[in-house]
């Protein structure tokens, strides 16, 4: 009997431990980081400049540094050089931030002769964007617009159309 006994004394302790209740509390905080508003500011508006047609349709496509480059069956007139669309950025100093420009088929000048289709948007900025030290920023935009064989003379223009960006 003293055997038993001493056998649930002994078992009695071992799982003693086993129903003891052990908790921990630790303390911590939350946060927030609101950045400034992101602001996108027109420069220049963008500009193909002037350009001779023949029977031939063509391209012109223009650089986001100004650059003009002819294809096809269009002659590019001096002197009207061509200027890419600029902005500039301003918000939250050293965040990154995304630019979207129009899809192809969304930009067309219009005026006396058919339809000029604008395709093939790019942007100035070869790294991921991102902010300076004082939160400025500054992009071109450059696309490639086709010329139809024949062209009517005229002024082409096109409606607005829309370059956004975003924090990442």
């Amino acid at each position: 009997m003293k055997k038993i006994l001493a056998f649930s004394i002994v078992l009695l302790a071992f799982t003693a431990g086993a129903f003891a209740q052990n908790t921990d509390t630790e303390q911590t905080i939350a946060t927030a980081t609101i950045v400034g508003p992101l602001t996108l500011t027109k420069v220049s508006d963008m500009d193909f400049g002037t350009i001779a047609v023949s029977g031939t349709a063509g391209t012109v496509q223009l650089g986001t540094d100004n650059s003009r480059t002819p294809a096809g069956g269009v002659s590019l007139v001096p002197p009207a050089a061509g200027t890419a669309a600029s902005f500039t950025v301003a918000g939250q100093a050293n965040e990154t931030f995304a630019i979207e420009l129009p899809v192809d088929g969304t930009v067309v000048l219009t005026g006396a002769g058919p339809d000029m289709p604008v395709n093939g948007f790019v942007h100035s900025i070869t790294t991921a964007p991102q902010l300076d030290g004082t939160g400025a920023a500054a992009f071109t935009v450059g696309a490639t617009l086709s010329v139809a064989a024949s062209q009517a003379s005229g002024v082409y223009t096109s409606a607005n159309f829309p370059v956004t960006v975003s924090y990442n």
